[in-house]
């Protein structure tokens, strides 16, 4: 006779942890403890590792209590957030609280019996931490190129707020070549063929390449070049109903905001230099299409490109012509 898994549901904060779980009676029970060691084990103590626990992919909250219950040996689901809000919108509950939020993640895991979670690669989280380090150190210059931007319109500029500035984006600047070294280095020891495959598609560049085998855990759950694409917020979507509701067809920019952004500034250089990237944009134009509206096919084109290559383990071919009629 087959055991029934028992659910239990967890919606993470910062500091604490509202455990919902069922008994073998179909009862819940409500439990709050700390976002910490103590109480993990805590949680243990009162449904056993046998369980089927689920929450939230919630920032880096859930980390330290996913990684827990790995050690543990335990079954364990990281789910959406959009899932389980639209869960629960589907039920017409009016009320939120992070009590209530653990009982609908319970009951989500006893009605939809989410896939397990897969721990990634030691070398994803390192990797994931210098990319978004890099990208945050950019993003920093920016703001400080743009003050000093400011800063220098004014009738009486301070010289010595302007010296500190640029001292700072000179460090930052080399701070950001050094962890870039790393990177490439890691990811070299990580993903070599993946890393020298999709480095060779015209248009892509180091930084591109590196975030596309980070975030997508070197492809390891890529089954087709659709999924890379929704990914990356690039899907494109429609939205009529009957002859009231003709929405615009556009890009469905629910994914990876930063990802879609390394994305569409790569596609400005691949309509130069990638041949099917610049084919693809010049036939678009010439049949009344925006310049943006080419580019992001651009960047759909990429994608398909990087998919190939990954998937066929090779480098990238410009003259390559599929087997199919």
């Amino acid at each position: 006779m087959e055991t029934k898994t028992l659910c239990c549901g967890i919606d993470v904060s910062h500091t604490t942890l509202d455990v919902c779980y069922q008994n073998n009676l179909g009862e819940l029970f409500h439990l709050q403890v700390g976002n910490n060691i103590k109480g993990f084990a805590k949680i243990l103590e009162h449904t056993g590792v046998n369980y089927h626990f689920v929450m939230e992919a919630t920032g880096v909250y859930y980390i330290r209590f996913a990684f827990y219950l790995h050690q543990q040996g335990c079954k364990l689901s990281v789910v959406n957030a959009i899932s389980i809000k639209r869960y629960i919108q589907m039920h017409l509950e009016r009320n939120k609280s992070d009590k209530k939020d653990a009982q609908w993640i319970c009951r989500y895991a006893i009605e939809q019996h989410p896939p397990y979670w897969q721990m990634p690669d030691s070398t994803y989280f390192e990797s994931k931490q210098l990319y978004n380090t890099i990208r945050e150190y950019t993003e920093q210059i920016k703001r400080f190129n743009n003050q000093l931007h400011s800063l220098r319109l004014l009738p009486v500029p301070s010289k010595d707020t302007i010296k500190s500035i640029e001292k700072i984006i000179v460090s930052m600047e080399k701070e950001i070549k050094l962890l870039e070294q790393k990177l490439q280095l890691l990811l070299q020891q990580w993903q070599p063929e993946q890393l020298k495959n999709v480095s060779s598609i015209k248009g892509i560049g180091k930084r591109a390449a590196a975030m596309l085998i980070v975030f997508t855990q070197g492809f390891k759950h890529t089954e087709n070049h659709r999924q890379l694409i929704s990914f990356a917020g690039l899907a494109p979507t429609q939205y009529s109903s009957g002859s009231s509701i003709q929405g615009k067809p556009r890009i469905y920019k629910r994914g990876g905001k930063n990802l879609r952004d390394v994305l569409y500034m790569c596609s400005m250089n691949a309509m130069k230099t990638n041949v099917a990237c610049k084919t693809l944009y010049e036939r678009l134009r010439a049949n009344g299409k925006t310049g943006k509206q080419a580019l992001i096919a651009v960047c759909n084109k990429l994608l398909k490109q990087v998919f190939a290559v990954v998937k066929n383990n090779s480098l990238y071919q410009p003259n390559y012509c599929s087997a199919k009629p």
